[in-house]
């Protein structure tokens, strides 16, 4: 029996460290049963994001500081009925340091006709602003209008950025990989995601799930890191380890 145990922990212990780089930890029915599943399973880092006002919260409290860190803010969903939030983002941030960037934050053109483009503009530039008084990152939502995203955060001169949930092709990703910002594939595969994968160094890349809303749990990650090696030529471990090291220098974790 104890040499099974050992034999199981030193097998653990030669995991490498997968980390997903957005996940909505706060929409679990046991959140913290799934931080403890995901662990166990080789996912010693996590980022929840929020995107409303009780999300943010929500995801404070869920933050350890340790495997769990988190980014709140305002998305494009909640830019009206959440707007006020946006300016209590900064004082959270100062008392909560498991709080390590502002996000989901940007635009949706698939909302447009609910809210307009202006109104998600005025909110996102205004998070843009309280991030760059920080110094902190900010994570991007650009659903349907990465072009726009892109001149916003270029007119800001934004120094460090996630593109979540990357859509944009792969001369849009080199170009925002120039800049230093870091695209974050999820688990949801195309062509057009897999030859941004191909045409970006190693450096610009990070690993999501998007869960539950996309990915199962922050456990389907490894899929992700998975792909990434293979169409990079690199190990599992290597791609697991640089994309986990990307994280934690964007962040300072």
């Amino acid at each position: 029996m104890q040499i099974t145990q050992t034999v199981t922990r030193m097998s653990q212990e030669l995991l490498p460290e997968f980390s997903d780089a957005h996940c909505h930890l706060d929409l679990f029915k046991d959140p913290n049963k799934i931080i403890e599943e995901s662990k166990k399973n080789g996912v010693g880092l996590m980022i929840a994001a929020g995107d409303s006002k009780a999300n943010s919260l929500a995801c404070i409290k869920l933050a350890n500081g340790a495997s769990v860190f988190t980014v709140i803010g305002i998305g494009p969903d909640f830019s009206v009925s959440d707007s006020e939030f946006v300016d209590e983002i900064e004082a959270e941030i100062l008392k909560n340091p498991q709080i390590i960037g502002i996000g989901e934050i940007g635009l949706d053109a698939k909302l447009a006709k609910e809210i307009s483009i202006e109104q998600q503009k005025s909110i996102f530039e205004r998070q843009i602003d309280i991030a760059k008084s920080l110094d902190l990152p900010i994570v991007i939502h650009s659903r349907g209008a990465i072009k726009e995203v892109m001149r916003i955060v270029e007119s800001k001169k934004v120094k460090k950025a996630v593109f979540h949930y990357f859509e944009g092709d792969e001369k849009q990703a080199i170009e925002l990989a120039g800049k230093g910002y870091i695209i974050s594939i999820p688990p949801f595969e195309t062509a057009k995601r897999k030859r941004v994968i191909k045409a970006l160094g190693i450096n610009n890349l990070v690993a999501e799930t998007d869960a539950p809303v996309v990915g199962k749990t922050p456990i389907d990650v490894k899929k992700v890191v998975e792909t990434i090696a293979n169409i990079k030529g690199i190990s599992l471990e290597d791609a697991a380890s640089k994309t986990t090291e990307n994280i934690r220098r964007l962040f300072y974790i």
